[in-house]
C-alpha cells in the first residue's frame, strides 16, 4: 500500500510514524482521515449554468485500527471506558526519501468501544471510527 509518490519514489506505511496519546508505541493497523467542505452552486437570473460558488462547514473524518494490546492498555490508563477519554491528538509524521518531514495532527475522540474478532483472523484488532474535531496538515 503506497501512501505518497514523490519523485517515483513511495512513501509506505513503514516510513510513517503514529502517536497516539503521545505514544509512539500503540501497535496502530489503520489511520484513515480526511476533511470535507460543502460546496454550493450559485446562479444569476438568465444564466443555466453556475455563475459562482459558496463554501460550507468543514467535515472532519478519521478511522483509527489498534491491536487488541494497545486497546487494552488504553482501557487500563482510562478506567475500562474508552468513551471518558478527553479529546486528544493523534500525531502522523511522514519523511520522504529527501529527509523532509511532514507532520498531521488530528484531535479525536473516541465514538466508540468494542471487539472484533473472527474465525479466519490470527490477530485481534478494532477499527474506530473516531469524533473529528479537527485535522492540520503538514504542521
Amino acid at each position: 500500500m503506497s501512501i505518497i509518490v514523490k519523485n517515483g519514489q513511495t512513501i509506505g506505511p513503514g516510513d510513517v510514524q503514529i502517536s497516539v496519546l503521545g505514544d509512539l508505541n500503540m501497535e496502530v493497523t489503520k489511520l484513515s482521515y480526511s476533511v470535507k467542505q460543502a460546496h454550493k452552486s450559485n446562479y444569476s437570473i438568465g444564466s443555466v449554468t453556475p455563475t459562482s460558488y459558496s463554501v460550507g462547514k468543514k467535515e472532519f473524518s478519521c478511522t483509527l485500527g489498534l491491536r487488541f494490546s494497545s486497546i487494552q492498555s488504553l482501557e487500563k490508563a482510562a478506567g475500562g471506558s474508552l468513551l471518558d477519554i478527553k479529546p486528544f491528538n493523534i500525531v502522523a509524521t511522514y519523511v520522504n526519501e529527501e529527509n523532509e518531514i511532514v507532520t498531521d495532527r488530528i484531535l479525536v475522540k473516541f465514538l466508540d468501544q468494542g471487539r472484533e474478532i473472527t474465525q479466519d483472523s490470527e490477530d485481534i484488532t478494532k477499527e474506530f471510527e473516531m469524533f473529528c474535531l479537527g485535522i492540520e496538515f503538514n504542521k
